[in-house]
C-alpha cells in the first residue's frame, strides 16, 4: 500500500503475481501499483480476482472492486508493455477460516446466513495450480480471463467437513442477514470488512451459486 516501496520492489522485475488481501482503500492501492508497473515496463501481470458476474458486482463491494481493477488491467496493454492473465475465482475454501477462525477453534461454531443454498467454494490449491500453469507458459495465456469454479455445496456440508478437519464437532449456526451482521460486528471486525462479509452471505442466500451457467 506504500507507493514509496514500488521502485525497489519492481526493479528488474518482468512478471507480477498479484493476490490482493481484503483491505480498506484497496482500489487506490491497486491503481497506484498498476501505474508503477507500467512505468517499470512489467511484461506480464497475473491477478487473482473474484468471479465475474453482474449480480455479484452489483451487490458485493469486494466483487465490484475486483471487477473494476480487472477492467483497468485489461486496458493496460493499450498504453504499456503489460500483458495480463486474470484468474477469477468463486468463494475460496479458506475464507471461513480467515473470517471465523476463533469461532471455529474456540466455540466450535460455523456461522452463516446462506439459508441452505449451495455455495461455489474453490480450493486455493487449485487456484495456485492454475497460476503455475500461467506463469510457466505466459505466452499461451496472455490477455485472457479464466473463471475457476467448482460444484455448489451447502454450508451445512461445509460444517461436516470442518468437523472432520478439526477432529471435533463444528456446529452450523444459520442466522438471518441482520443477525449475521450483528454477529460479525460483535467479533470486532472493522465495519467495511463486516459489510463485505454480510454482502457475500446475502448473495449466497440468493441461490446464484447454484446457477449451472457459472460452471
Amino acid at each position: 500500500t506504500d507507493p514509496k516501496c514500488y521502485d525497489s520492489v519492481l526493479k528488474g522485475v518482468k512478471t507480477v503475481f498479484c493476490s490482493l488481501p481484503h483491505m480498506e482503500s484497496h482500489q487506490d492501492a491497486f491503481t497506484r501499483f498498476l501505474v508503477s508497473c507500467k512505468e517499470h515496463k512489467i511484461e506480464h501481470f497475473v491477478k487473482i480476482s473474484f468471479l465475474h458476474n453482474p449480480e455479484y458486482r452489483k451487490h458485493v463491494p469486494l466483487a465490484h472492486f475486483h471487477n473494476v481493477c480487472d477492467e483497468l488491467l485489461e486496458q493496460a496493454p493499450q498504453s504499456s508493455r503489460i500483458n495480463y492473465t486474470i484468474l477469477a475465482t468463486s468463494h475460496l475454501m479458506s475464507t471461513p477460516l480467515l473470517t471465523q477462525g476463533e469461532l471455529l477453534t474456540k466455540d466450535h461454531k460455523y456461522v452463516t446466513a446462506s439459508y441452505g443454498m449451495g455455495v461455489n467454494y474453490v480450493s486455493p490449491n487449485d487456484v495456485a495450480d492454475a497460476a503455475m500453469v500461467v506463469l510457466m507458459d505466459r505466452k499461451t495465456h496472455r490477455n485472457k480471463i479464466y473463471s475457476l469454479t467448482a460444484r455448489p455445496i451447502t454450508d451445512r456440508e461445509v460444517a461436516k467437513q470442518l468437523s472432520i478437519a478439526y477432529g471435533v464437532e463444528i456446529k452450523h449456526i444459520e442466522l438471518g442477514y441482520h443477525d449475521y451482521v450483528k454477529s460479525i460486528e460483535s467479533r470486532g471486525l472493522p465495519h467495511w470488512l463486516a459489510k463485505d462479509s454480510a454482502a457475500f452471505e446475502k448473495m449466497k442466500a440468493s441461490g446464484i451459486d447454484e446457477d449451472p451457467r457459472l460452471y
